[in-house]
């Protein structure tokens, strides 16, 4: 089986060089996720190629204005890095050029035998991977970290701009059910996706190069920490206000990130010394703090529509860190995490109060106990060896499904 990896997935490093001085800054999520999932590709010796369009801001929101054309090695895979003009509309028509060749050549050789895994359904290029599949046999897989239709809901802009947005967006939504098959971050994406197609669900994945055997860190302060994007619907006010109503509770609050809520957070830092906001940092920064904190918090609302068709990316993380984590009791987490983790029903602030204030009155040992619990948990369950080694065997079952409908039409 040969496999054609179409994704935005970088050396991380290089990432944050390339949005070093950016205007604006993707979350680096999905590049860890991807990484995570070429990382689980080689070490179930699958042989794969990559095709790779980071998500970089446009010129001059971004510093960069000419990149790709080359092509480097991610855990030992070719990756070739589609040539980019970084200016609107001629970037992604650049991109799907470079591609249309790169895809067409791939798929002469492997004619009948590939599938093309995607990350995510790129509008720019859905057409033609569609065409080239129709064509040359292939099978095309969609692994769908999130809704189409959501791609953009944390964006603000103009009619004009929202208006490109949605007709860029259009080219995808329309095809998304075309797909052979999907790997869902939940269940219920299923109903938006595509019905009657097969999948397979995975929540999520870790990557071990992120997390040493190390125990926890002992911090001299104890903390409680959100590291994600600080927009009001991911509950991080309420975090606050819950936490600014503990006046008596011995902690400081840590918070990274950046997001339509940074500047509420910044206003009430300054009138509680106990908050600590650090914005933007690099990752090693915040995995270091993770290990330091005494808790950390998952706040998103339940009553968020959103929620149920997505696995926060932080929960994998927040775990494997050895630390304890609080979350509320989201649709998108399967049940079993809720063995090694502290929850809440829902982010009310009354509700957040109360339970911070419980997990606080455990000792020491108890709470360290939960977070290595919790980290044995994801090392062993959801480490990319064991989480790719799922997705591959559900690709080799769309293979043979199809080989076994060739057989019956030559009998």
């Amino acid at each position: 089986m040969k496999i054609l990896y179409l994704g935005t997935i970088c050396d991380l490093d290089d990432y944050e060089r390339m949005l070093d001085g950016s205007k604006i800054k993707p979350s680096i999520a999905a590049v860890i996720f991807e990484l995570g999932v070429i990382r689980g590709l080689s070490e179930n010796n699958a042989d794969t190629k990559i095709i790779s369009y980071p998500m970089i801001p446009y010129f001059p929101k971004s510093r960069v204005l000419v990149f790709g054309g080359h092509t480097d090695f991610i855990y030992s895979y070719p990756c070739r890095f589609l040539r980019t003009i970084n200016f609107p509309i001629v970037k992604q028509w650049i991109r799907r050029v470079d591609a249309r060749h790169i895809l067409k050549k791939w798929a002469e050789e492997n004619r009948g035998k590939g599938i093309i895994l995607s990350y995510s359904i790129p509008p720019f290029l859905v057409k033609d991977v569609l065409h080239y599949a129709k064509q040359y046999n292939l099978k095309i897989v969609a692994i769908v970290p999130d809704l189409l239709e959501n791609m953009y809901i944390n964006h603000r802009g103009n009619c004009v701009i929202n208006f490109i947005r949605q007709r860029y967006l259009s080219k995808a939504l329309s095809s998304q059910s075309s797909y052979d098959g999907y790997v869902y971050l939940t269940e219920p994406m299923r109903e938006k996706v595509s019905c009657e197609k097969p999948y397979m669900v995975m929540e999520g994945i870790l990557n071990k190069d992120d997390f040493s055997d190390e125990v926890k860190v002992q911090s001299s302060c104890r903390g409680i920490m959100y590291a994600g994007c600080m927009h009001e619907k991911y509950g991080v006010i309420n975090l606050v206000e819950a936490f600014q109503q503990l006046r008596d509770l011995d902690a400081e609050l840590w918070l990274f990130g950046e997001g339509t809520a940074s500047e509420e957070i910044q206003e009430r830092a300054q009138k509680d010394n106990r908050i600590k906001y650090f914005g933007r940092v690099n990752r090693e920064v915040v995995l270091e703090y993770e290990k330091k904190a005494t808790l950390l918090v998952n706040p998103r609302s339940v009553q968020e529509e959103f929620t149920k068709y997505s696995f926060p990316s932080k929960t994998i993380e927040y775990m494997a860190s050895g630390t304890a984590l609080l979350t509320t009791r989201l649709e998108g987490i399967p049940k079993e995490y809720f063995n090694y983790v502290f929850s809440v029903e829902d982010n009310d602030v009354e509700l957040l109060k109360k339970a911070i204030g419980k997990i606080f009155l455990l000792s020491d040992q108890e709470l360290i106990l939960k977070g290595e619990n919790a980290r044995i948990f994801v090392l062993e369950q959801k480490n990319a060896k064991v989480q790719v080694a799922r997705i591959i065997g559900f690709l080799k079952s769309l293979l043979e499904e199809d080989h076994e409908i060739d057989d019956k039409e030559q009998i």
